[in-house]
C-alpha cells in the first residue's frame, strides 16, 4: 500500500483515501471530507494497521477470508493475504516471534474465516510450527501445502519484490493444502 505522511495543519491530498492515526488523535481529524479515518493503537502490528486501512478503503467491517502462509525452515517466511490483498509479510529467525504475530492478526477478528497454510518442504520445521499452531490457535483451519508441486500464482504481483522466504509464504498461502 502506498502511503504518505500528512501535515495535520493542511487537508490531505485528493489521492488519499484513508488516514491512519493513533486512537487518541481521532478527534483532531473528525472534519475530513471524502477520507476515511482509522484509529490504531500505538505499537500495533503493521499487518493489523494495513488490514484496518484496507477494510476502510473497501468500506467493509471484515474481510471474508484471511489466509496466512508460512514457509518453515531455518528462517520462517510469513504472508498475510486478506481477500486477495497482501496485508503483511516478513521473515523471522524465531518461530515463537512469527507465531505470536500470526496469533495477534488471526485473533484480531478482522475476517469471517481464517486459514493458516504451512509449507511441507521441511518436515522437521513444519511439524514444530504445526504443533505450536495447534496449541496456540483455536477455531482456525490448518493446512499443509505440498511445496514440491509447481505453484501457479493467481496473483503473481503479490510476491513481486518480496524477500525469498516471504515470497514462498505468499505462494503457500495461495495454494490449497491438506487439512490437518
Amino acid at each position: 500500500m502506498d502511503f504518505t505522511i500528512l501535515d495535520p495543519s493542511k487537508p490531505p491530498p485528493r489521492e488519499v483515501g484513508v488516514v491512519v492515526t493513533a486512537k487518541e488523535d481521532l478527534e483532531k481529524l473528525r472534519g475530513l471530507r471524502d477520507v476515511k479515518v482509522v484509529g490504531v493503537e500505538v505499537g500495533e502490528q503493521e499487518a493489523l494497521i494495513v488490514a484496518r486501512a484496507a477494510l476502510a478503503l473497501h468500506g467493509k467491517p471484515k474481510f471474508g477470508e484471511l489466509v496466512v502462509g508460512i514457509d518453515p525452515g531455518c528462517s520462517y517466511g510469513l504472508a498475510f493475504i486478506a481477500d486477495s490483498t497482501l496485508i503483511g509479510f516478513g521473515v523471522y529467525r524465531e518461530a515463537e516471534e512469527m507465531l505470536k504475530l500470526v496469533k495477534d492478526v488471526v485473533e484480531a477478528g478482522l475476517s469471517a474465516r481464517a486459514v493458516v497454510r504451512v509449507g511441507g518442504g521441511s518436515p522437521q520445521h513444519r511439524d514444530r510450527v504445526l504443533a505450536m499452531l495447534k496449541e496456540g490457535l483455536r477455531g482456525v483451519q490448518l493446512e499443509v501445502v505440498d511445496e514440491a508441486e509447481a505453484p501457479t500464482l493467481i496473483y503473481p504481483q503479490l510476491a513481486e519484490g518480496l524477500p525469498k522466504d516471504a515470497a514462498s509464504a505468499v505462494r503457500i498461502a495461495l495454494k490449497k493444502g491438506l487439512t490437518v
